[in-house]
């Protein structure tokens, strides 16, 4: 299979795995699809080729080892989160890692069952899957759905969640797939970029605020010592520690490699971000599974404590620790 001009290897699913091949025919450009179900990726860069640059493909699967696959196929292949996203999920009873109203489209080959033990399960299923997609989106089953599940379907997904039956404006039945289209208003929440990416597995120690403020003052750094990492965004334009360097977190992990090429040689790599409660330990803990993946002793991860809110409350008024972007 080719996606963006390189052939990318169908490796085999592992057991329980397979991805049945699918029409990717009713994709859209620029739409953002979520597949569960994904196996090693196969259908997730199928869609990948359909959707664009501006569109979005989220591969879900309940094997760590067919997600590892897939991020590494499509690492392989420059195709990088948000654009092309694989997250584990360890049950198909869990609640999706997604945002809700955020999908287009939806895609599943997990298989349903329309025996009584399992009716709970489908019904989380079904839920989840009308949670997450947008107004006016779609929901693709494909597998062999026996006539009373795809009947229950319907009704748990329009008609008991407020809707009539005739929300179900394009649905069909053909080559055992099944689509139809809701009419729906849901709010959308907060960001959830990180779970693209690996959970971090390395605990970090954290460094007083002031303990970096010495650290900063003595301009050690200079020798090699440490270096200060931002991982924030466009807040980092309203103060930071001078002398940090900002590496947005939501790329900081596929910016892995070329960040320890640049700082791999530092002692001692604080991150911070606006009260270090997320992005700057995150950060900080990949940093360190890389460190600790490449034998790489010289160099430790750090977290500053209380992040740029308490360093702000501390040395705002000090030109000497505090930088911010001119205007």
């Amino acid at each position: 299979m080719m996606v963006g001009g390189e052939d990318i290897d169908k490796a085999a699913d592992p057991v329980g795995c397979s991805t049945p091949a699918i029409d990717v025919g009713f994709v859209t450009e620029g739409e953002t699809v979520l597949y569960l179900g994904c196996g090693t990726g196969s259908g997730v860069f199928d869609i990948a080729k359909r959707i664009g640059d501006e569109g979005q493909v989220i591969g879900i699967d309940e094997h760590l080892d067919a997600i590892a696959q897939a991020r590494q196929a499509a690492t392989v292949n420059g195709l990088k989160p948000p654009r092309v996203a694989f997250v584990h999920a360890t049950s198909q009873r869990d609640e999706l890692p997604v945002l809700s109203d955020s999908v287009d489209l939806v895609i599943s080959m997990w298989s349903l069952h329309s025996d009584s033990e399992r009716q709970q399960e489908e019904g989380k299923i079904g839920n989840e899957i009308w949670r997450v997609v947008k107004p006016g989106g779609r929901v693709v089953l494909c597998e062999d759905i026996p006539e009373n599940l795809r009947s229950k379907l319907v009704v748990d997904t329009v008609y008991d969640h407020g809707s009539q039956t005739e929300g179900v404006v394009d649905w069909c039945v053909a080559d055992n797939k099944m689509s139809y289209r809701f009419h729906v208003a849901k709010p959308t929440h907060g960001e959830t970029w990180w779970i693209a990416y690996p959970a971090p597995v390395s605990e970090v120690p954290y460094l007083d605020c002031g303990d970096v403020a010495k650290m900063v003052g003595s301009r050690s750094g200079e020798q090699g010592d440490y270096v200060v990492v931002d991982v924030r965004r466009k807040d980092h334009a309203g103060g930071h520690v001078r002398g940090s360097v900002q590496c947005p977190a939501q790329t900081f992990y596929d910016d892995l490699p070329s960040f320890h090429e640049r700082f791999g040689e530092k002692k001692q790599v604080v991150f911070y971000c606006g009260s270090s409660h997320g992005r700057g330990p995150r950060c900080a803990r990949w940093y360190q599974d890389f460190l600790n993946d490449k034998g790489d002793t010289k160099s430790q991860a750090f977290v500053m404590r209380g992040g740029i809110k308490e360093w702000k409350e501390r040395f705002g008024g000090n030109d000497a620790l505090t930088d911010r972007d001119a205007e």
